[in-house]
């Protein structure tokens, strides 16, 4: 394992640890970047599979496989240091360590103690890593193969956790399944552009899925629930509408800037702000201005003001 792999490890474990009593404040999140920013050698790309582990606790799989990968990788007594240094510092940057954190900590740090940093111990480390490696993508519990979902999919990759927890499980194909969360989450941004997404727009997407996508009510009640939590959260729009084109024909996108103006028309009418919000739209949907003026004139006049 290099270095950087270390540290990346390193890092990962950080989170997880500040799990430990169960939830991750505002203010431990920020500690917890401000501390992982101090780690030169994470890059940016790194930092997008790590904003993966804050956004719900590890399983206990990843848990023991990230204490496991850390500790296989400490072959010198300046990354037995750094790791415990690291960790301190995130237990004790509230002033305050909890007996689960105490408990991880206290672990830990035996563990690390009985590591051996020789040469020889080092090297059959090193090569046991690598073996192990080889099968790493097929047999490891942690969540980097969905980097690239939680990057350009981010709703995909929330629903694929959630379907476990919640007991509900989205019966289409994975195509069809990526499509409809790009599709879900244009929808949740349409319903927020006045920075607010009532409860009239909620049912309105939740109608759509049902109706057009075939979904049931229990299945259309996750999938929306968790694109507007995201959405208020904050979603990559550019590659939302990215996405969307990219598995979508064009009759189907024309169609689906009527479906737009039919959300933005859920509550309180359809304001200037969501027309333009779906102009925007339709042209990084590459939708002509024609086809845009006609699905909105599926709105009545009354209804957009005469806009």
């Amino acid at each position: 394992m290099s270095q950087e792999a270390f540290i990346l490890d390193l890092a990962k474990l950080v989170i997880a640890a500040a799990w430990a009593d169960g939830e991750l404040s505002n203010d431990e999140i920020n500690a917890l970047k401000d501390l992982l920013f101090n780690l030169e050698e994470v890059s940016g790309e790194d930092w997008a599979v790590l904003t993966m582990y804050m956004e719900s606790p590890p399983s206990d799989a990843e848990a023991k496989e990230l204490l496991e990968r850390v500790l296989e990788g400490i072959r010198t007594s300046e990354n037995k240091m750094l790791t415990l240094a690291t960790l301190e510092n995130l237990f004790r940057c509230d002033g305050t360590v909890t007996p689960e954190e105490q408990a991880l900590l206290d672990q830990v740090e035996g563990d690390i103690a009985n590591i051996n940093t020789g040469l020889f111990s080092g090297f059959s480390r090193a090569l046991k890593s690598a073996i192990g490696e080889r099968n790493s993508s097929v047999e490891s519990s942690l969540r980097e193969h969905a980097s690239d979902d939680y990057i350009r999919n981010t709703i995909y990759f929330d629903l694929k956790r959630k379907q476990d927890e919640s007991g509900t499980t989205v019966n289409k194909s994975e195509s069809e399944l990526r499509e409809l969360c790009f599709a879900v989450g244009l929808l949740a941004h349409v319903a927020n552009i006045d920075a607010e997404i009532t409860s009239e727009e909620q049912e309105a997407i939740r109608s759509v899925i049902r109706e057009d996508w075939g979904l049931s009510e229990s299945e259309a009640h996750l999938l929306v629930e968790i694109s507007c939590d995201r959405t208020t959260k904050g979603l990559d729009y550019h590659r939302l509408s990215n996405g969307y084109f990219e598995c979508t024909t064009w009759e189907h996108r024309r169609e689906f800037v009527k479906t737009l103006f039919r959300i933005a028309n859920a509550a309180q009418k359809t304001s200037n702000d969501e027309i333009e919000g779906i102009r925007d739209m339709a042209r990084s949907l590459k939708v002509s201005h024609k086809d845009f003026i006609a699905a909105k004139k599926t709105i009545s006049n009354e209804d957009r003001s005469g806009l």
